[in-house]
């Protein structure tokens, strides 16, 4: 036990920001509706970004260097909370947290990277702006649930908390083996708040918002921890059951208490966590590949180490694209077929998980050239998770009101008039 902890990383240490990361682009609005200005997409394209690409799951944050990373982060932030009139955040500020926050993340880790947390913030934007809402959370949440994405695995070791649990590590200890992990990162990420100068993101609120603010963030970053998947899960289908046969559905009276909103944010935030399988292909495979090589590097430790080697982490006996399939089937299924008959409109990110799961068969096919009875087995489970997702499209609700026509109320007057370079 003892010896075991000296091999790893202790209790995470906030670092200082990378002082040569550049600067953020000018505010500008507005994604608190689906609508998002020519000013907003020039601002873009100022960066060499089109916004085309930007504004579907065909972007791939594993193309962008760090720098315009953290500047197309701070885009997302900032063009959110342009677009309503109580939110006022400092560029400079903002800068300061997100570089920060880049400088907390192990760049040496194949998944846990600030890659992965700038791909998270962007699926919850586009969730956001998809399902409508800006008709449902207010500013400030939406601001938060941002803020939340970036954050939620600053500090990460790449190492997982059964493991960490295992060898009674400074983390598991500190949390008495409850989420530890998410815990660190709810704990670096407000550590960051008050101990680096001007890089309180939150230091616009009143005070009872900031404490709004830091309940959501915690709870959401929380719910990134595994252990929560399948209750997630089953709120989300409790959710549509109690509105499936409703008529005229309005996204506004469908969530209005606090307990459902944070339920829909915990929602956005643990799928955009693992959202990678339900990107394009050429997104989800090399995602796949680095999450299962951080995954050998933890067995590798663990066989040094002599305690046991877990499921997916033997590379030695693991199929990659076999183990894809499984969890694909059991995890990311269940999850993203709740989600869509919750929120139609995100059914893009199911048509792509279909297609992939088929695309993994045929790699396993290819590498293992199976039996016809185990091929057939395969095949009949990837088709059967293929059905669960169609039949969730089909029995989606139906909402008659987006809220689509509050975008009138966003003044993009007014937001013009508050763009500049911090």
């Amino acid at each position: 036990g003892e010896n075991s902890r000296e091999t790893l990383p202790r209790q995470h240490e906030v670092k200082t920001e990378t002082a040569s990361l550049g600067q953020l682009p000018m505010r500008q609005s507005c994604s608190g509706s689906p609508y998002v200005s020519e000013t907003d997409m020039s601002t873009l394209t100022s960066m060499a970004v089109d916004f085309g690409e930007f504004n579907s799951w065909h972007f791939n944050w594993l193309d962008v260097e760090p720098q315009k990373q953290v500047a197309m982060a701070g885009w997302i932030i900032l063009q959110n909370a342009a677009s309503h009139k109580d939110l006022n955040p400092s560029s400079e500020v903002t800068l300061k947290f997100l570089k920060t926050v880049h400088a907390n993340y192990n760049a040496d880790l194949p998944f846990h990277t600030f890659s992965h947390a700038v791909d998270a913030l962007h699926t919850c934007w586009r969730y956001m702006c998809l399902a409508s809402a800006h008709s449902f959370l207010t500013g400030i949440e939406q601001f938060i649930l941002l803020v939340s994405a970036i954050s939620h695995d600053v500090g990460h070791f790449g190492l997982n908390n059964p493991h960490l649990i295992e060898v009674g590590h400074d983390i598991a200890l500190t949390y008495n083996d409850k989420s530890p992990l998410e815990n660190m990162h709810c704990a670096t990420t407000f550590k960051i708040m008050a101990s680096e100068q001007d890089a309180n993101i939150f230091q616009f609120f009143r005070r009872s918002d900031f404490f709004e603010a830091r309940r959501i963030c915690i709870e959401a970053i929380l719910h990134t921890d595994m252990v929560h998947h399948f209750a997630c899960v089953k709120e989300i289908d409790v959710l549509y059951q109690m509105h499936a046969d409703d008529s005229g559905n309005d996204l506004a009276q469908l969530f209005p208490d606090r307990d459902t909103k944070q339920k829909i944010m915990n929602l956005f935030l643990h799928s955009a966590d693992v959202s990678n399988p339900c990107k394009p292909w050429s997104i989800c495979h090399p995602w796949a590949m680095r999450c299962l090589e951080e995954f050998f590097n933890q067995g590798d430790q663990e066989r040094s180490l002599g305690i046991p080697v877990q499921m997916l982490n033997d590379r030695t006996k693991v199929n990659r694209p076999f183990s894809q399939i499984g969890f694909v089937e059991f995890m990311i299924v269940p999850l993203e077929a709740a989600k869509v008959k919750l929120f139609p409109a995100l059914y893009e990110t199911a048509e792509h998980l279909k297609a992939n799961m088929q695309e993994w068969a045929r790699l396993w096919i290819d590498e293992v050239n199976p039996l016809d009875e185990e091929r057939a087995k395969v095949q009949s489970r990837v088709n059967k998770a293929c059905d669960m997702l169609a039949q969730a499209r089909a029995s989606a609700i139906v909402y008659t009101n987006t809220g689509e026509e509050t975008s009138a109320e966003i003044n993009y007057d007014s937001v013009a008039s508050r763009l500049s370079h911090g």
